[in-house]
């Protein structure tokens, strides 16, 4: 529309001026009145455009009111076109005369200028085309001249060819408009996206800056608009080293490398800073085509690390004070640095240095769950709080310790290791619930421990003889666990027994208990069971949980399981007679070559033991 107005306002000054030449060349051919009302229409048709090209500026940016102003540009084209059109219907048109043929050359000429100005607009062109150029083709097809019989089609003819001008036009110029959009559009986003990033950004040629954004005209204190095109040595502190810097960055981007510095610039009122720059080659093969280069300021960074330096040193001091300890890791987690008087009780003396925290034998107490937490955090260089774990000293006592720690980097930005305190929390641990479910659970698979079973054994011993109810205990062993351990290590052992406490608890009542004895070895209680041939059921199911392949890692193990079989009062009064005859049928079941169940059997009777399957195979 914008484009509109302007070859509108440019075909008034035409249309005035092909208006003063009908008047003069067709006054001694028409009636003056008649030609005089004529002229009287033109120059209303020329003060409406005058005003809609004025009107267009104020006129809002909106798809409707644009679609409505060039509906208004239309009929004032539509009525400039008819007064047009109508000078074949005046009375001056006579065939064969001389002003038949003026006529004909000047509406073929303002149909000619109509196809250029109101190219930017079909409707537009239209409008104005039809009512100029129809009423000329039905005249002269109503009454031809004799020399041109075919005068009508000729004009429809050449109506057809400003049709088909206007397009190409009208084609052109949308295309070069939408190109010049789309341009301006990227070259604004383009600039709004330099000025807000955080780091300077340079485009080079040679030795001259060509561009850059706002960031680094604030760096070094002057505006954008007077840095092009100046020499970039002359920011440099010492002017003298940009040779240097030069042949270093050309050998690195020469070579399709990134080159990388820290240089010190001096600000327009002679501050110094250090930035770090990192440049790319827009064609390594043809360094004059230019180079990209990034930068950042160093200068807070450094003030703050020589800040964070100092007092560290103070904590480190005051943390000697404290019963707590200080300590450090590279980046390869190793311990380099601890210092603080609970060192001692928590076994980190000089011998953990070098060592991980995982690799120090006196760490236990910490199922893999907890160490899988801890290694993605430290994976993600995140801070991690409140690590528990537990360690035995002099007297075999339980004491537990608590670390916390925060990731350090180096002056470039790259992950240098980890740094924090450390605690004693045995107090802490003994007066919370944690503690008393670590005192009574395996802190591997959270099975209730060889405390929680004697407990809940001789609560189930007690409630089965005042109920006259008979209660079955199982010892169940691995086959082969030893295997894994040996060849995959114990951290794939440790995957294995959990999923096997997940196995044997899914094998069993809710109401039933298992528990973990220690290594591969467990121990279920079911109160309140039927007959022998209730609880062999239960041991049957148990081991074809057993005898499933176990994902651990990135493989699968075939190991199954021995399962011994007591019951209660036949096969012992207390809680030790039962538990000792329950792994003395697992051994014999083990005899029996293993993934089976067997039953106790007194000396004086022999017992068919019920039917097994055969064992899987082992990894």
């Amino acid at each position: 529309m914008r484009l509109l107005a302007v070859n509108v306002r440019a075909g008034i000054i035409a249309l005035l001026a092909g208006t003063f030449g009908a008047l003069v060349w067709l006054w001694p051919v028409m009636e003056p009145m008649v030609l005089l009302a004529w002229g009287a229409g033109m120059i209303i048709g020329v003060f409406t455009a005058t005003h809609l090209v004025r009107a267009s500026a104020d006129w809002p940016q909106t798809a409707d009111t644009l679609q409505r102003l060039e509906w208004c540009f239309a009929a004032n084209a539509c009525f400039i076109g008819a007064l047009w059109g109508a000078l074949p219907l005046l009375g001056a048109y006579t065939p064969n005369g001389g002003a038949q043929t003026l006529i004909i050359m000047l509406l073929g000429i303002v149909a000619l200028g109509g196809a250029g100005i109101f190219a930017p607009s079909r409707l537009v062109f239209f409008a104005f085309i039809i009512p100029e150029i129809g009423p000329l083709i039905a005249t002269l097809a109503a009454d031809p001249p004799a020399a041109l019989p075919q005068a009508a089609i000729a004009t429809g003819v050449f109506a057809a060819m400003l049709g088909a001008l206007h397009e190409l036009f009208h084609h052109t110029l949308t295309a070069t408009v939408a190109q010049r959009l789309s341009s301006d559009t990227l070259a604004e986003e383009q600039r709004v996206i330099l000025d807000s990033a955080a780091e300077a950004i340079l485009f080079t040629r040679g030795e001259r800056l060509i561009k850059c954004n706002r960031r680094f005209a604030d760096m070094v204190g002057e505006s954008v608009e007077r840095l092009s095109g100046r020499p970039l040595w002359q920011w440099l502190a010492d002017p003298a080293e940009w040779h240097r810097h030069a042949d270093r960055a050309r050998n690195a981007l020469a070579s399709g490398l990134t080159f990388r510095t820290k240089i010190r610039l001096r600000r327009a009122n002679g501050e110094l800073l250090w930035v770090e720059f990192s440049a790319e080659a827009v064609d390594a093969g043809r360094l004059d085509k230019g180079i990209v280069w990034l930068g950042q300021d160093l200068t807070s960074r450094l003030r703050s690390e020589a800040t964070l330096h100092e007092s560290e040193a103070r904590y480190r001091q005051l943390i000697t004070l404290t019963s707590d300890w200080y300590w450090e890791w590279d980046d390869r987690l190793r311990f380099t640095h601890v210092s603080g008087p609970g060192t001692e009780r928590a076994g980190l003396g000089p011998s953990a240095y070098g060592r991980s925290l995982g690799a120090l034998p006196q760490i236990s107490g910490v199922n893999a769950e907890r160490w899988s937490t801890l290694q993605r955090q430290i994976e993600r260089h995140e801070p991690f709080r409140d690590f528990i774990w537990q360690a035995c000293d002099d007297a075999n006592e339980i004491r537990w310790f608590s670390m916390s720690g925060n990731p350090t980097f180096d002056t470039e930005g790259n992950f240098a290791g980890y740094h924090g305190i450390g605690s004693e929390v045995t107090e802490q641990m003994r007066g919370s619930e944690q503690f008393r479910h670590l005192a009574y659970h395996d802190t591997l698979t959270g099975l209730p421990n060889r405390r929680l079973l004697d407990d809940r054994l001789h609560l189930a011993i007690a409630q089965a003889s005042r109920r006259n109810q008979r209660l079955a205990v199982m010892v169940v062993d691995l086959d082969n666990f030893k295997i894994i351990n040996d060849s995959a290590g114990h951290a794939t052992g440790d995957l294995v027994l959990m999923a096997v406490a997940r196995r044997l608890q899914a094998a069993i009542r809710s109401s039933d208990t298992v528990a973990r004895l220690g290594g591969d070895e467990f121990v279920a209680i079911l109160p309140d069971i039927e007959d022998l041939a209730a609880a062999c059921t239960v041991a049957d199911k148990i081991t074809e949980a057993l005898a499933q392949p176990i994902d651990a890692g990135e493989r699968q193990y075939l190991l199954g399981g021995s399962v011994g079989v007591a019951i209660y009062p036949d096969d012992g009064g207390n809680a030790r007679a039962l538990l000792a005859r329950a792994d003395a049928a697992m051994y014999e079941a083990k005899r029996q070559g293993g993934s089976r169940h067997a039953t106790h059997q007194p000396a004086s009777e022999k017992r068919v033991p019920p039917p097994s399957r055969a064992p899987p195979p082992t990894n």
